[in-house]
């Protein structure tokens, strides 16, 4: 088994993933007073976004069909996808993980057309009861 995986983020500007002690975390929820610090990360990781792809350019600002690549430990995304199995993230495939370059390729092939609900609205079609906006010549 390898010991990294390439973790796809489809983000635009990326995420960072925190690793946190569930048994603090436990304990903060348990204490008498309120504890205002906010708690802190065991381990995280920066994973790249879709600006980072190779392939994206600014001008186009085309997100649909890309996503950043970051190579992350193996036991590192073990434990933060036991941590967050029920995110969004996970179950919409926003961010998930592949063994190999050509899987993670695979991957982004079969998700090219499918929406995150985070590309900018298609400018050349426009909402019913929506017109352009004349201007004056």
């Amino acid at each position: 088994m390898a010991d990294t995986v390439i973790v796809l983020c489809r983000l635009p500007s990326g995420i960072r993933l925190d690793l946190h002690d569930l048994a603090s975390l436990s304990e903060r929820t348990q204490a008498t007073a309120p504890i205002m610090a906010p708690p802190q990360a065991r381990s995280s990781i920066l994973l790249n976004g879709i600006r980072q792809d190779p392939f994206y350019h600014p001008a186009e600002n085309r997100l649909l069909g890309r996503a950043g690549r970051t190579t992350v430990p193996t036991d590192f995304w073990k434990a933060w996808l036991e941590q967050n199995r029920q995110s969004d993230l996970i179950t919409r495939k926003i961010i998930f993980a592949e063994n190999t370059p050509a899987r993670a390729d695979n991957a982004m092939t079969e998700l090219a057309k499918e929406r995150t609900g985070l590309e900018g609205a298609d400018s050349t079609t426009l909402t019913d009861g929506v017109t352009p906006m004349q201007t004056a010549a």
